[in-house]
């Protein structure tokens, strides 16, 4: 059935640019989105023939050349921030991406992945079409994202258990209540501070995982600016720094 591959495409690897996931011995920093721009097909046959039919039982080994990650803004804008958290400037951000490649298969220490496996043009609710009705079972984009907390989230709070990525990075302030219900331990309350008049929220669970959730990093209310971006990466440095020197 339809409904059946859907399932295990959307508890498996799906909505995962991958990279390098990591380990307890090597561990490794996630970033994630919120869901996939570009948007995939509303027909029901190639969802399920194309999309749904992949094999995601395992992480994907992420782009095939460095320079992919520069072909997108949201990727420019992830490069920047992680560049500060290693100590650089966002400015050498190009530099960074060729260095360390992240989210490319064959580099060390960076993963990039989504909440939400389906990749839609933007996140509104009118862009869920009969097609995706027929494929998943759901009637329309709140069941699925209500279908995705039930079932995906515990399999997110999973990799994160088993994987310990030592740092994840959440993008889209507006979508805490997701990011904690899938990365942070139950009970687990986030410190917010103000930076630049953008919120930092952030929290370290029992494993010694970082979770940060910052403002969306390519619309104009958001996390955009360079000395801002700079300033967060930083602090982010700091609170690991500070981690790892009480550990």
């Amino acid at each position: 059935m339809a409904e059946d591959k859907f399932s295990k495409w959307a508890t498996g690897f799906s909505g995962c640019d991958g990279g390098d996931i990591g380990n307890h011995n090597n561990k490794s920093i996630w970033f994630c989105g919120i869901e996939w721009g570009g948007g995939h097909p509303a027909d029901e046959e190639e969802l399920c023939n194309t999309v749904f039919s992949k094999n995601v039982d395992y992480p994907d080994e992420g782009y095939s050349k460095w320079n992919e990650n520069l072909s997108y803004i949201f990727n420019w804008q992830a490069m920047k921030l992680l560049s500060a958290i290693k100590g650089g400037v966002v400015e050498s951000y190009k530099d960074f991406a060729e260095t360390n490649q992240p989210f490319t298969r064959g580099g060390k220490g960076y993963f990039k992945m989504n909440l939400y496996p389906l990749a839609f043009e933007n996140t509104s609710h009118a862009l869920w079409e009969s097609g995706f009705a027929k494929a998943t079972g759901l009637e329309n984009k709140q069941e699925y994202i209500s279908w995705i907390r039930l079932h995906r989230f515990p399999i997110l709070k999973s990799w994160a258990d088993v994987y310990a990525p030592k740092l994840i990075v959440c993008v889209g302030k507006s979508y805490i209540a997701d990011f904690s219900l899938a990365f942070a331990d139950q009970g687990l309350k986030f410190n917010c501070e103000e930076i630049d008049d953008r919120e930092l929220n952030w929290g370290v669970n029992k494993n010694g995982t970082l979770v940060v959730v910052i403002p969306f990093m390519v619309n104009r209310n958001g996390l955009t600016r360079n000395i801002s971006i700079q300033k967060f990466g930083y602090r982010i440095r700091e609170i690991l720094l500070r981690m790892d020197a009480t550990n």
